[in-house]
């Protein structure tokens, strides 16, 4: 039981510190090509799509 233990907490503190880790390609990509990729799906169909009915 106290070995069942000791792997619950290692498998906590593992998996919290990924999930504060930062994405590989942060800052390093410019602003510019966010702001880029944002005005070519204004006009998108897809932006629209709605699957909340899908399967009913």
């Amino acid at each position: 039981m106290k070995s069942v233990l000791h792997v619950v907490v290692l498998t906590s503190l593992l998996a919290s510190f990924s999930a504060f880790a930062h994405h590989p390609a942060e800052d390093i990509v410019d602003e510019d090509i966010y702001l880029m990729i944002d005005e070519n799906l204004v006009d998108t169909p897809h932006a629209d799509l709605d699957f909340t009915s899908m399967g009913r």
